[in-house]
């Protein structure tokens, strides 16, 4: 069947006329190669473009009005004042993965949340290809929508999409067949009018494909019970019988308790499909952590490093904590997007022995730690931070790099600080020698 055949009714007018992309990234790259498989003339802009064949840099009402249908990339701002010249212009304004979606057949899978979505769609995607069934992870930080549409060997996979607020809030027409929403924390969205929209946004989109399947995390309820949210009545929610008791080796994802309760989320999905348990768990068995996630990292003398380096997050640094019976030295810190520092410390107290502190916020943390009486050492690079922390354990307990802030102007993100960690604690064992 040609892929014009699923062109949508609402499309085929627009398509007429010359279509406008906005952005020329990973997506709309993407889109381009789509459109020009449909034979629609297209233009791509890009502000930080220069003008090179039919990429322009300047979107204006003239541009606008040369368009009916404008295709902007799920990372383009929705306050962007390109999208609203288009609107202005009388121009259907959509997301390149609303329209690709339209384009494609095959199931889809809708991981959202604030932590462990990449982790989750991963794991997703690896259970279903062992267990025979043809699965594609898409979207965000993985593969184009559009690029799974423009394929027609690949029609009938079932695509594993990972969305976030910013990229669901201009969906209008996505479908899907099951949504997970793992959780929502305080994550960066200290304004209390910002974490409201961003919750809406993921309710709405659960409410785009009235009957998928909806997995909701307990703060997801807990949150929106908080905002004054009517949860949809369809949405399961964990039950203890829901949690695997397995025993999973140590160099899997699912090891330490951070990702246990999207675990207990899928395979609730899972057995409601009628797969097998036993399948689901050879999976869990053979999904190994990913580089700069919680695990251990080597031990110097009798003190174990961890390496927790992707928690950018509070929420994430203390279930990173929760793992640990006795308290442990911490290295934290980074980039203050907003959230309650204060509040944060006070959780964090119980789980510490002691602290070192990192990044543009470690004066304000190094003075919240010292008002409770908690060790604390404020640094001023990760070598100097491992040296400080391994003088804080001596030997009775364990350093846990799981910073909480998002990677400051030193390091450009979690791998590259991950990375610096590493090769602080490597050198450390180096210069003890056989300790």
């Amino acid at each position: 069947m040609s892929l014009r055949e699923y062109i949508p009714d609402a499309y085929r007018e627009l398509l007429a006329s010359p279509v406008a992309i906005l952005g020329v990234g990973a997506s709309g790259n993407a889109v381009r190669d789509l459109l020009g498989k449909l034979g629609t003339k297209h233009t791509a802009y890009d502000e930080h473009s220069g003008e090179d064949g039919d990429v322009r840099h300047r979107f204006d009402e003239a541009e606008a009005k040369r368009h009916r249908l404008v295709i902007h990339s799920p990372a383009f701002s929705i306050g962007h004042p390109w999208l609203a010249v288009a609107e202005a212009a009388g121009c259907e304004v959509v997301s390149e993965i609303d329209f690709a979606q339209q384009l494609r057949r095959g199931p889809t899978i809708v991981i959202t949340g604030t932590n462990g979505k990449t982790t989750l769609q991963e794991f997703i995607t690896f259970s279903l290809k062992r267990s025979g069934i043809s699965a594609m992870a898409v979207g965000h930080n993985h593969y184009p929508l559009s690029r799974l549409a423009v394929r027609p060997d690949l029609e009938g996979v079932t695509a594993v999409c990972e969305l976030g607020p910013r990229s669901a809030g201009p969906l209008k027409a996505f479908r899907f067949d099951a949504l997970f929403w793992t959780n929502f924390h305080e994550d960066h969205l200290n304004d209390e009018e910002a974490r409201q929209k961003a919750f809406a946004e993921l309710l709405r989109l659960s409410s785009l494909s009235p009957e998928a399947l909806l997995y909701f995390g307990d703060s997801v309820f807990a949150a929106g019970r908080e905002m004054g949210f009517t949860m949809p009545a369809r949405a399961r929610r964990l039950e203890p019988e829901d949690y695997p008791r397995w025993e999973l080796p140590e160099r899997t994802a699912f090891a330490t308790n951070i990702h246990r309760p999207a675990l207990a989320l899928y395979r609730r999905y899972w057995l409601e499909k009628g797969y097998s348990d036993s399948l689901l768990k050879g999976a869990a068995e053979n999904f190994e952590v990913r580089a700069h996630r919680l695990h251990v990292l080597t031990v110097i003398g009798k003190t174990v490093f961890w390496n927790d380096s992707k928690a950018s997050n509070f929420a994430a640094t203390e279930a990173a904590l929760s793992n640990f019976a006795e308290p442990v030295v911490w290295i934290g810190g980074g980039h203050y997007r907003g959230g309650n520092l204060e509040a944060f410390a006070e959780r964090l107290l119980p789980s510490l022995r002691a602290a070192v502190v990192i990044g543009d916020v470690q004066a304000r943390l190094k003075e919240l730690f010292e008002e409770r009486h908690l060790p604390v050492a404020s640094v001023a690079d990760l070598r100097s931070g491992v040296d400080s922390a391994f003088a804080f354990a001596r030997g009775t307990s364990p350093v846990v790099f799981s910073p909480g802030f998002i990677a400051g102007e030193e390091y450009g993100n979690f791998m590259e600080r991950g990375t610096a960690y590493e090769n602080a604690v490597f050198g450390l064992k180096h210069q003890k020698g056989s300790v």
